[in-house]
């Protein structure tokens, strides 16, 4: 479980305030029991034999063991109204993303035309880095992973051990086409075995349909199936053109299923869109967080049973009171 920043502003409440409400009436209680009583009122020449008409004063042992009493029960009240400090906040673990990540496997992926520095680095090894950076920002979500060429490939089932995610598109075997719309199915199929969380698919290719099902068939599949795809397409600089991205059937993709389309030519925008989609999905997830309290209770409730252990006890022993 992961535990969030602490919160600002919040030092001190109660988990069940209505309890408080028993304030006033042992307020009253140790006014009506503790005010002193009133001296007899008829004038007599002994007094002693009408000591019983007025209340007597408290002795000073009696005292004593009503303040005892007094406070055991005021303690008590502020256990049941469980006193409490915030401790910071924490996900729900069960209220994450399932999240498919269907990426290109053709053999175009393996081209070094992405830049690390001063180094020359694959399409396949900046994809990997996205996808490490963005698994390891999300620990509530299960990833999957699905690959597709001329055909497509289970990679990983919904799991989460980001390592395994991080590990396995290096060493997939490279292969010839591009079936985007059967990716799209073979990856909605996976989220479909684990029904319960909302359900989102980031789609990967740097290359055009050209087997299969047609991906505006399958996209129409996913929205059915309630999965959202971010569809990110790899390219050229000189081809990334904001009038072509609108008529890119991965952007109609997106855009049937409510997601959004995206365009990278470097190893800086791949990060930085794969760093947008964290940010769009974690939205649902910030609203479904819970608050973690330090209970103060037993620091009441224990001197409460002690003070009313020891009232007792002397009210028993060396403060018995006799007629």
């Amino acid at each position: 479980m992961s535990v969030a920043v602490l919160p600002s502003p919040l030092t001190f409440s109660f988990g069940q305030p209505w309890w408080l409400l028993l304030l006033p009436l042992l307020g009253y209680w140790a006014w009506r029991v503790g005010r002193p009583g009133l001296g007899a009122a008829v004038t007599h020449s002994s007094t002693s034999l009408l000591v019983s008409l007025g209340r007597p004063r408290l002795s000073q042992p009696g005292r004593l063991l009503w303040l005892m009493r007094l406070l055991a029960l005021l303690c008590l009240i502020l256990a049941l109204a469980r006193p409490r400090v915030p401790q910071g906040e924490q996900d729900d673990p069960t209220k994450g993303i399932d999240i498919m990540l269907t990426c290109d496997v053709s053999g175009s992926m393996d081209e070094k035309d992405f830049m690390v520095g001063n180094q020359k680095i694959s399409r396949r090894e900046a994809l990997v880095r996205a996808i490490s950076e963005f698994v390891d920002a999300r620990k509530t979500d299960r990833f999957g992973m699905v690959g597709f060429a001329s055909n497509t490939y289970t990679l990983s089932p919904l799991t989460t051990d980001a390592n395994w995610i991080k590990d396995v598109f290096k060493f997939v075997q490279l292969k010839d086409g591009t079936a985007i719309g059967d990716g799209i199915i073979s990856g909605v199929n996976k989220l479909e075995e684990n029904s319960g969380r909302s359900k989102v698919m980031v789609l990967v290719t740097d290359g055009q349909n050209n087997t299969g099902t047609n991906p505006l068939v399958a996209a129409e599949y996913a929205k059915k199936k309630g999965v959202r795809i971010y569809a990110l397409e790899i390219m050229n600089l000189r081809n990334i053109r904001a009038q072509a991205a609108l008529k890119s059937p991965l952007s109609q993709v997106a855009t049937i299923t409510g997601g959004q389309y995206f365009q990278a030519s470097d190893t800086g925008s791949l990060l930085q869109i794969y760093r947008q989609i964290d940010r769009m999905e974690k939205r649902e997830i910030d609203d479904r967080r819970h608050m973690l309290f330090n209970e103060l209770f037993l620091w009441f409730i224990l001197p409460g049973a002690l003070l009313l252990l020891l009232e007792w006890v002397a009210g028993n022993t060396f403060w018995l009171r006799t007629p």
